[in-house]
């Protein structure tokens, strides 16, 4: 007899394909911090045209700033 781990739930990552539309469709942007020309770090949620808030999930509860640009608080469902 063995027990089997399966996912309960999922990470929100700002850069996949559903999370990423949401936060475009609502003003923000995806991307890695740039530095000196070079990309590193994580994907972020930034607002357009700016350097903040630089959020690296796309969930989140009271980011006031966040939540005008696609972040949200609502957690994900999962089918099992």
């Amino acid at each position: 007899m063995y027990l089997e781990a399966f996912q309960l739930s999922k990470d929100h990552k700002p850069n996949s394909e559903e999370e990423k539309a949401r936060i475009e469709k609502s003003g923000g942007k995806v991307e890695k911090c740039i530095e000196k020309g070079v990309r590193f770090g994580p994907y972020r949620v930034w607002k357009n045209g700016e350097s903040y808030p630089g959020l690296a999930m796309s969930r989140s509860i009271g980011d006031l700033v966040a939540s005008k640009i696609g972040v949200i608080c609502t957690p994900g469902k999962k089918k099992i």
